[in-house]
């Protein structure tokens, strides 16, 4: 990280950059304007604050000026501007990306660890953007016969249609089953279910973020990580509702038409959180309370490298509830898992990883910064 002080001193010389080089060099109003408001937003930044509550805001706008003057600079014909304009364009990304911290630790997997999306003959991971789905049942299964796990990403439905189409055909679910209610997990759930005349399940205490009645609180991008730790304001908290086919899961863990799997509630990253573990193949369908790699980060989320860790750290309110649901799934010792984010996995560097996970998660599964980590001797 830049210590804050010579980020001080960057910020001055931008700056002074801002307003004098423009003017000195002649260039017209339309880009000297915007450019001197933009100098007199650092420095009134800078002075206002003194930077008494560290970078985390003043990374956020760093962020946003650089992808704006490299915008306008890739969009401007005269190369003077333009190497001005994009060179600190690229300046200011570098800050916000050298000013963030470093995220949760996790535990790295080995390439070996990672395993195909057929995971056995009646279990399939389905990738959506940076998120996985699971369809539950043979190929064979017949109309009614299988079950679809999380609804993906707004506008995930023609994807995951022509997914089933191609493994199912026409057969439609018995059921959405619900890990939780966040965004990229429920994007394509009013549709699906409307589509196919589903039931949706989900944990009783889910229910208010799925009947429209509560949102999610509100996300710590202080966490750090990456671009989508700091992107996480503009995520949606929800709530969505289909309260019309809502359903809770029987109290007793068992899923009605589906033998040989159960849910586990495993709360922290949502309070409805749940798991499906089947204990006869040794399948989990983790959701978010353990990711297959580091979601914090856009470059990891979407090129999937594979590193084991604990839920979403910026959409994580109750970590020390996180910790005790991702130990009590890795006490199942699982022979394969489908995580919320990340490829599949399995074999003995993968249990070995989760117990290394398990065993210390309040150093390696928990960010050094968020709003809702626990408040104890060692964290002021």
């Amino acid at each position: 990280m830049i210590p804050i002080r010579l980020h001080a001193r960057l910020d001055a010389a931008s700056a002074a950059a801002l307003l004098l080089v423009p003017r000195a060099l002649g260039w017209p109003g339309r880009l000297t304007r915007p450019l001197t408001l933009a100098g007199l937003g650092v420095a009134a930044y800078s002075l206002a604050t003194r930077y008494r509550d560290g970078l985390d805001q003043h990374r956020m706008l760093d962020a946003a000026q650089g992808a704006a003057c490299l915008a306008a600079g890739l969009g401007e014909r005269a190369p003077g501007p333009r190497a001005l304009l994009t060179g600190y364009g690229v300046f200011s990304l570098a800050a916000a990306a050298l000013t963030q911290p470093p995220g949760p630790d996790g535990v790295p997997l080995p390439r070996e660890a990672v395993i195909g999306d057929e995971i056995g003959p009646d279990l399939v991971r389905l990738r959506c953007g940076i998120v996985n789905l699971a369809f539950i049942g043979r190929p064979d299964a017949g109309d009614r016969g299988w079950f679809l796990v999380d609804a993906g990403l707004a506008g995930s439905g023609p994807a995951i249609r022509a997914a089933a189409r191609g493994r199912f055909g026409d057969a439609r679910p018995a059921a959405i089953l619900m890990t939780h209610g966040h965004f990229d997990h429920v994007g394509a759930l009013a549709e699906l279910a409307r589509d196919w005349d589903a039931p949706i399940l989900a944990h009783p205490v889910e229910r208010p973020y799925l009947d429209g009645t509560r949102s999610y609180p509100p996300p710590a991008p202080e966490v750090g990580g990456g671009s989508m730790a700091e992107l996480s304001p503009l995520f949606s908290r929800g709530p969505i509702d289909v309260s019309d086919r809502l359903q809770d899961l029987p109290r007793d863990g068992t899923i009605p038409g589906l033998d040989g799997w159960q849910w586990i509630h495993t709360p922290g990253h949502a309070p409805g959180h749940v798991s499906f573990w089947n204990a006869a193949t040794g399948d989990l369908i983790a959701g978010d309370a353990i990711s297959a790699t580091r979601q914090e980060s856009l470059g990891s989320a979407v090129l999937q490298i594979p590193h084991l860790q604990g839920p979403p750290a910026y959409f994580t309110p109750d970590c020390d509830a996180a910790g005790k649901s991702l130990r009590r799934l890795a006490a199942l010792r699982p022979e394969r898992m489908i995580p919320g984010h990340g490829p599949a996995v399995a074999g003995p560097d993968f249990l070995a990883a989760l117990d290394r996970l398990a065993r210390d998660f309040d150093r390696r599964g928990l960010p050094a910064h968020s709003r809702y980590l626990p408040r104890s001797p060692d964290r002021p």
